[in-house]
């Protein structure tokens, strides 16, 4: 749900146009805790790490190097989260990604803004499924994400998914990009122009890379993504025609929004 962005971060969206707030993410709590039992967590959380290094000390000292290990790692482990837990830190908490109906403004805390119009956006996406593999069987363990947006000038910020709901903020923000270019770079391709997309080169006569060349429109049966690659598929070939790692290439749904167009036209 859109929030009320700080003062700052207020006044550089107007300053910027970016009209209505539609989104608000928060950064992403491992423990729901509320504002005012914070200090009760905090208070717990410190107790418990201590109790756990002071147990991993014992067992070093009184019985078991190698046994004191474990408990030790884990204190380092649990150390790591409370610095970077948003119920620890007030200014974790407080950071904010806002997304506008014409552009997206990140407020890191402290008067560190990011701002972008989604016209002007690059926007690069990497997602990471780690997986357990026991016995022949493999179970998604954890998803770790990041985008990378470019603005005009060459500032490259990271939104991670240190923001809760990624899988929501992320398609919002590649439909937002799609919405605002594509109609623009539509017309430039139809005008004869190319537009570059990573490895991919998109024209109206096909689509190319440097080592494969050019395939015509006419013999492209799919482009789509499948296990974290952009796939371009030639009609009656099994094996891909392309393929390129999902984040070596910029705004993603454009790429595949022009592609699909041109493929019918």
């Amino acid at each position: 749900m859109p929030g009320s962005p700080s003062p700052e971060a207020a006044d550089l969206a107007a300053r910027k146009g970016f009209g209505r707030l539609e989104h608000t993410f928060l950064p992403r709590k491992e423990l729901d805790v509320r504002d005012g039992r914070r200090g009760l967590f905090m208070a717990g959380a410190i107790a418990g790490t201590a109790a756990l290094g002071a147990g991993g000390v014992l067992l070093w000292t009184s019985y078991s190097r190698i046994l004191a290990l474990y408990p030790l790692f884990l204190t380092v482990l649990a150390v790591g989260a409370l610095v970077k837990s948003p119920n620890f830190r007030r200014k974790v908490a407080g950071r904010r990604l806002h997304l506008f109906e014409q552009g997206l403004l990140v407020d890191s805390g402290g008067g560190r803004l990011f701002a972008l119009r989604w016209e002007h956006a690059v926007h690069y996406q990497a997602t990471v499924q780690e997986v357990i593999e026991y016995k022949g069987t493999t179970t998604p363990f954890k998803t770790s994400h990041v985008s990378t947006l470019v603005a005009p000038d060459g500032t490259r910020f990271d939104v991670t998914d240190s923001f809760a709901d990624h899988g929501t903020w992320l398609p919002l923000i590649g439909e937002a990009i799609a919405r605002a270019q594509a109609q623009r770079v539509w017309d430039a391709v139809r005008g004869g122009r190319k537009a570059a997309h990573g490895p991919f080169t998109l024209d109206a006569t096909g689509i190319s890379t440097t080592r494969g060349g050019t395939l015509p429109w006419s013999a492209v049966e799919a482009v789509d993504v499948s296990g974290g690659a952009v796939i371009v598929r030639r009609a009656g070939q099994p094996k891909p025609w392309a393929r390129a790692e999902v984040k070596t290439v910029p705004n993603l749904l454009l790429f595949l929004t022009l592609a699909a167009r041109l493929r019918r036209a």
